[in-house]
């Protein structure tokens, strides 16, 4: 699709506290539209981010809006091109990607049925049991995991992995800790450590690039410290798995633990940008410059193989990133 350029505005939804992806963003999508407007909008006003960019915007809550109030909202505020940056509001952008299309609006975002897949952990672990990377052994009862589990994680079903997660729990902790949980599904603990993975697939599901980074310091879910490290078999398997669900699109990471004998072990997918990914696009995984490139009809120029940078390092403290 070609877009006007303009007066170029695009949408960075759920701000919250996302200070340091949100000027990553406006750095990669000025390299394509040198005055593209950025703004940043959440449904609470009083977010941490709120105070902290130039443009802000209250938005609706996603619930409250339907098609054509969602339209409105995008043409009042002259809004060409979406980011959604949160896993509660992706498949509502998925729902409503081909009318904002139809409207010359742009979303970064994968279908309806890849998020589902990637948001139900159950479904998740069947899909991808003999993959590549096998997904950790999942069940919906205690009872059918292998006996010779002694500690345990115990999740929601669907939604946020971080969500109400219970990590290294004995067989006494877990039944405490379910009382809190809708649908809880089962893990055997596994430790070792952890990786994320992150891609660019355009929209023919072709994936531009891997970067691998260790996630050495993880606080609530999300990477303090993290540092980009080359392992081509490793990406290869990524990639493979990646490619296993139709519909992937954008920027898409996934979470892999490694462990005590080099083996991988799948624990999801996320198919939106994550806290750390300031460091993947800084590493050259250009995903929001792709993307805007892909939506102007300018897909030509996107490099099938793009040069990526490793060793650079990411920390987060009191809020403020630093990259090295």
């Amino acid at each position: 699709m070609v877009g006007s350029i303009n007066q170029f505005t695009l949408l960075f939804s759920s701000l919250s506290a996302k200070i340091a992806l949100f000027h990553s963003v406006c750095e990669q999508a000025r390299t394509v539209i040198p005055d593209c407007e950025i703004i940043g909008v959440d449904s609470d006003q009083s977010c941490r981010g709120a105070k902290q960019i130039d443009s802000f915007l209250i938005m609706p809550p996603i619930q409250d809006l339907d098609q054509e109030s969602l339209l409105q909202f995008c043409r009042k505020n002259n809004i060409q091109f979406v980011i959604p940056t949160r896993d509660g509001e992706l498949l509502f952008w998925a729902v409503h990607q081909e009318f904002l299309f139809n409207n010359q609006i742009g979303v970064m975002i994968s279908s309806e049925s890849a998020i589902s897949l990637c948001e139900d952990k159950f479904s998740f672990f069947k899909y991808f049991e003999k993959a590549p990377i096998p997904s950790i052994s999942t069940s919906l009862s205690l009872d059918t995991l292998p006996s010779s589990c002694e500690r345990f994680v115990v999740k929601e079903r669907m939604g946020s992995a971080s969500r109400s997660i219970g990590l290294n729990l004995s067989m006494e902790e877990i039944e405490a800790h379910v009382r809190g949980i809708q649908k809880p599904i089962f893990q055997p603990q596994i430790n070792g450590r952890e990786l994320s993975a992150e891609t660019w697939i355009d929209q023919n599901g072709i994936c531009h690039g891997v970067i691998l980074r260790w996630r050495t310091l993880v606080i609530n879910g999300e990477s303090h410290e993290s540092e980009i490290f080359s392992n081509p078999e490793w990406a290869e398997k990524i990639i493979q798995v990646f490619t296993m669900i139709t519909g992937l699109r954008g920027h898409v990471l996934a979470q892999v633990i490694v462990d005590d004998k080099e083996c991988l072990h799948l624990v999801e997918i996320n198919p939106r940008l994550g806290g750390a990914s300031p460091l993947s696009l800084k590493a050259g995984l250009n995903s929001i410059k792709w993307s805007l490139q892909e939506f102007l009809g300018d897909s030509d120029q996107i490099p099938k193989s793009p040069i990526l940078k490793s060793g650079l390092r990411l920390s987060k403290k009191n809020q403020v990133v630093k990259i090295q």
